[in-house]
């Protein structure tokens, strides 16, 4: 079977046109029907019905039930690609959120430095959402990831290494900064600074705010916790952030919250079940586990 006429049989089950198809991959309109024919021929059946008269595809049960394959089988030969193309290269492709790269990298870079893998790094930054999915798709190899629940996926292997507490941060010449602890609660009045969507922050506010039984108003979003901070310290909004979060400014204040069992921010190192780790992933995974005091 030509992996290629399973590329054209995805792309026609959601372009539902031929001409758009071969517009596509840039090849002639009879290519794909060929592709097509070849794979009804493969499988014994039809795949699609073609109505000429109203110019519109119909995909048959059978058609249906090979496109759910074909996109685990294109997904798979993409990944193999992008893991092969990294070992050529002699790539370390490692996901850090940033603030766990800015917490937790700088326990790691002194012993990758020694031993000789700090310059064959590549770090990639984003959310623990977005990475997570980038080591879904083979375009890192190994991420250190957030989450307010343990990892528990089929396709990846997530090894816990630390807990923290969310906190509220105000500015110093907020009401409340001189208290030491907050509820939740006592917050629904205020106007909040807080990151994008593909954070696992998010996931935690909205479990506060669904328990608390009200929306934060939002006036800023960012994924950069240094415009956030300064913004917090210039009193426009308060912060909703992990403990790890170093600000390292006098003018922001840092509140414990007083919640019953309120999220903590977990942190796991994350890879693939399916990837066959090189001796040099291997040594940067036993680095990551030994610095980050994960266990074995």
């Amino acid at each position: 079977m030509n992996t290629k006429d399973l590329a054209y049989f995805q792309q026609l089950i959601i372009q539902k046109n031929f001409s758009k198809v071969a517009t596509i991959f840039n090849v002639r309109q009879p290519t794909i029907t060929t592709a097509i024919q070849r794979l009804e021929a493969e499988f014994g059946a039809p795949l699609v019905i073609r109505d000429r008269i109203h110019n519109t595809l119909h995909v048959t049960d059978s058609g249906a039930q090979l496109a759910e394959h074909a996109k685990i089988v294109l997904h798979e030969l993409d990944l193999a690609h992008q893991e092969i193309s990294n070992l050529t290269q002699k790539r370390l492709i490692l996901g850090l959120p940033p603030i766990i790269e800015n917490h937790y990298f700088p326990k790691i870079g002194a012993a990758l430095a020694q031993n000789g893998l700090l310059a064959n790094l590549q770090t990639i930054e984003g959310g623990s959402i977005w990475l997570r999915d980038a080591v879904r798709d083979g375009r890192v190899d190994m991420a250190l990831l957030g989450s307010i629940e343990p990892l528990a996926y089929q396709t990846l292997v997530a090894e816990e290494f630390d807990r923290q507490p969310f906190c509220i941060y105000v500015s110093k010449n907020h009401p409340l900064a001189d208290r030491k602890r907050i509820y939740f609660s006592e917050l629904r009045n205020e106007d909040f600074v807080f990151f994008n969507s593909n954070f696992v922050h998010n996931t935690a506010l909205n479990k506060l705010t669904r328990r608390n039984h009200f929306r934060p108003n939002v006036v800023f979003r960012s994924n950069d916790t240094h415009v956030l901070m300064k913004l917090i310290g210039e009193n426009v909004g308060v912060g909703f952030f992990t403990k790890v979060v170093d600000h390292y400014r006098g003018d922001v204040k840092r509140l414990e919250l007083l919640d019953n069992e309120p999220p903590e921010f977990i942190t796991s190192i994350v890879y693939r079940t399916t990837h066959i780790l090189t001796p040099v992933q291997s040594q940067l995974l036993e680095i990551l586990r030994t610095n980050l005091e994960t266990p074995i």
